[in-house]
């Protein structure tokens, strides 16, 4: 059976405020494109669907376009939630979607959803685990919670309660991070390493369908493997090469493996040079992070470069080494010392734009007004 492997779609991503929707939706119908020519059995979507875990209305509508073209081809879809989506969301409607042959793993994060498919060479088992957190697995199994200290202790734990039938050909999906394997700075990982699983956990599956890690990768044996986003979602991603793994589960032990590269609507590059070395470069429609070199570099120099490059995300000038003060970015830093100001524009950068809620905003006023009193009784 020919299965399709996708990961990290992050449908909604902004990056630099520039929306990247026409770029997803350009990347996606050239996977469709290559679902029909290499002719696939099923679709393995590995989570973070969107960016983020309440998506707009055209990130959804996206992604129920591309999810409904592949069930009018009539292949199954395999689909679990990852750390920025919301599991109840991607869950929401799921029996109905069930009968489309698309299966979501539902909103219980701490549990190993299974689904049977079969081919020539007989039963498939796909085993769907959502992402999943040690205080979830805590929750979930109370009984050995002093157990789950870190990620690897909640999969561990996970695994030992599900079983897995060896004699036949399994397929885990998952969303982790394993030990071992590439990161880059557009991935959203623990402090330390605690989020890290080790790939000896996955042994007893054929193939596993990672997401997470945006750089295509396998992780100890060529079986276990990030697919990788198809599109690059910062600049540290520059030197990855996008594609899409295709999977071809023969017989029991038998499993090839190919990628096939993704051509993207507009590239990513990082430029620099003097002001005037930049102005003299063609006009380049990808997407560019410019760093400017001049010792004092012209006044509105990033307007002027975005005549040569209109879809510049980011421009940097070069510190130099006679006037410390000229190292700066175009972008401001923040004024304000005032740290309830601080975390609000924190959480914003973080989150594409997004505020925090009245809600929050009332917690953490809440545990400020208590440390405030924990301090004036010292």
């Amino acid at each position: 059976m020919r299965f399709l492997h996708l990961a990290d779609l992050h449908l909604g991503k902004v990056l630099h405020k520039q929306n990247l929707l026409d770029d997803q939706k350009f990347i996606l119908n050239e996977i469709l494109q290559i679902a029909d020519e290499r002719q696939i059995d099923a679709v393995l979507i590995a989570g973070d669907v969107y960016q983020r875990n309440a998506p707009s209305a055209e990130a959804m509508t996206l992604f129920s376009n591309f999810i409904t073209e592949f069930t009018v081809r009539h292949l199954p879809c395999y689909m679990i939630s990852g750390n920025h989506d919301s599991a109840e969301r991607i869950a929401y409607l799921a029996p109905l979607a069930q009968r489309s042959n698309v299966y979501i793993s539902g909103a219980d994060t701490a549990k190993i959803y299974q689904y049977t498919c079969s081919d020539a060479y007989g039963e498939i088992i796909l085993h769907m685990m959502p992402f999943t957190t040690p205080m979830q697995m805590r929750a979930a199994a109370p009984d050995q919670a002093d157990e789950i200290q870190t990620y690897n202790d909640a999969i561990r734990i996970l695994m030992q309660n599900h079983t897995v039938d060896t004699r036949k050909r399994n397929i885990l999906i998952a969303h982790q991070f394993l030990t071992g394997a590439q990161v880059c700075d557009s991935e959203e990982l623990a402090i330390g390493g605690l989020d890290q699983v080790s790939a000896s956990l996955f042994d007893d599956y054929d193939y596993v369908a990672l997401g997470h890690l945006h750089g295509p990768q396998q992780v100890e044996r060529p079986e276990i493997r990030y697919a990788g986003s198809p599109l690059m979602y910062s600049f540290s991603e520059v030197h990855q090469h996008k594609s899409v793994t295709i999977v071809d589960l023969l017989e029991k032990g038998h499993v090839h493996i190919e990628t096939v590269p993704l051509k993207p609507l507009r590239n990513m590059q990082i430029l620099s040079g003097s002001f005037e070395d930049l102005m003299q470069m063609p006009r380049c429609e990808d997407y560019v992070q410019l760093t400017v070199t001049d010792p004092v570099p012209p006044v509105n120099a990033a307007r002027a470069l975005r005549t040569v490059f209109p879809n510049c995300l980011q421009t940097l000038f070069a510190q130099s080494a006679d006037d410390p003060e000229i190292f700066r970015t175009s972008q401001s830093v923040p004024q304000s010392s005032d740290f309830l100001t601080l975390l609000q524009e924190f959480y914003a950068a973080q989150h594409d734009g997004t505020a925090l809620s009245d809600a929050q905003n009332q917690i953490v006023r809440k545990v400020l007004d208590v440390l405030d009193q924990k301090e004036g009784a010292l």
